[in-house]
């Protein structure tokens, strides 16, 4: 049975997944996959999981008792024009050496590098289109939910400019407080 979390060690807890061949993932991670093995092992601190996928999606990673760890969907992923749809189980981002800034596997930025990549593309598609007549009229709520987004895409953008080679732990704790803002 595999343990997809411990909350005794909830960032070193790891188990492994198999990735799937010809998938971004596969891509980010093939330089640290060793000896045609296709097995990394991944941080872990979900209770819920993908069982079955929808049509549209493609596996990507899955666990030994196989659960879905990573797809995404072909149609929808360029981050060169800004599409991204993908969902992983797992947080590459802080897959990190113990007491280290260094990740597990150089593949781990890659994620959020095309994440980011997307998120500018995206931006500069909408920048491209007819300017709307009046800008919208946000209440003072929205507008600083509106200023911690951007703030925090600011700090992602500034993070894939400089290729993942760590973040400031301030600017860390802005763009998780971002990333708080965005939830329902």
């Amino acid at each position: 049975m595999v343990m997809h979390i411990n909350y005794d060690d909830y960032d070193g807890h790891r188990h492994e997944v198999k990735i799937v061949e010809n998938t971004p993932l596969h891509h980010w991670f093939k330089d640290s996959l060793e000896d045609g093995k296709m097995d990394i092992l991944v941080n872990s601190y979900h209770h819920q999981g993908v069982k079955r996928l929808a049509q549209r999606f493609v596996l990507m990673a899955f666990a030994p008792d196989g659960l879905v760890e990573g797809f995404y969907d072909p149609d929808a992923y360029n981050p060169e024009e800004g599409k991204f749809i993908m969902g992983l189980q797992f947080h590459p981002e802080r897959m990190r050496k113990p007491d280290s800034d260094e990740f597990d596997y150089p593949g781990c930025p890659f994620a959020y590098q095309e994440f980011v990549k997307a998120v500018v593309a995206y931006q500069k598609k909408l920048n491209s289109l007819a300017s709307v007549q009046k800008p919208l009229k946000l209440n003072k709520e929205m507008e600083n939910k509106r200023k911690t987004i951007v703030r925090s895409f600011s700090l992602a953008k500034d993070l894939y400019n400089h290729h993942g080679h760590g973040m400031n732990p301030a600017k860390e704790s802005e763009l998780q407080a971002g990333a708080d803002q965005t939830q329902p």
